[in-house]
């Protein structure tokens, strides 16, 4: 099983909200594919983007506020790494956990250009809850480019999973 089909199965198991809601499958499934896009112009590794979509809300409660949900998200991740679940590298193990924990926090801060390509991922996909993501909270220069927000906004529009 690859690392992806060990996540779906997880989800239904770990996910406490709605698989349909504003942080459910759907946003997973935006996530990667943007996070895809903006690695094709950076270099980011593509498996960490993959896992970190299907995994950095693993951890929520609530669909709207909830301050805790990316370290809860990052104990999730740790125990399948733990559980020899995840077959992953220690430095893509690191690099998952740091993306997980931090991706909701404004404040948080990378030089590794694929935690910052995970983060401008799930940024990007504020469209679906009618936010328009702003270039000044995101990291990638791909991502800051007009074009990448409207594509964003048309995989929004367009996405049905």
């Amino acid at each position: 099983m690859n690392n992806k089909e060990v996540l779906l199965k997880h989800i239904s198991v770990e996910l406490k909200i709605n698989t349909d809601g504003l942080h459910g499958l759907s946003h997973f499934a935006r996530v990667e594919k943007l996070g895809h896009y903006l690695a094709a112009s950076n270099g980011a590794d593509l498996e960490v983007i993959s896992l970190f979509a299907y995994t950095h809300d693993l951890g929520r409660v609530d669909d709207n506020e909830d301050i805790d949900h990316g370290i809860r998200s990052a104990e999730i991740v740790t125990n399948l790494y733990n559980q020899n679940l995840l077959s992953i590298s220690d430095e893509q193990y690191k690099q998952l956990i740091y993306a997980c924990y931090y991706h909701s926090l404004e404040s948080a801060h990378s030089d590794d250009i694929t935690i910052q390509t995970c983060w401008d991922a799930d940024r990007l996909d504020l469209w679906r809850d009618g936010t328009e993501p702003l270039p000044c909270f995101l990291h990638t220069d791909k991502a800051k480019n007009r074009e990448t927000i409207i594509f964003a906004r048309n995989l929004f529009v367009d996405f049905s999973f």
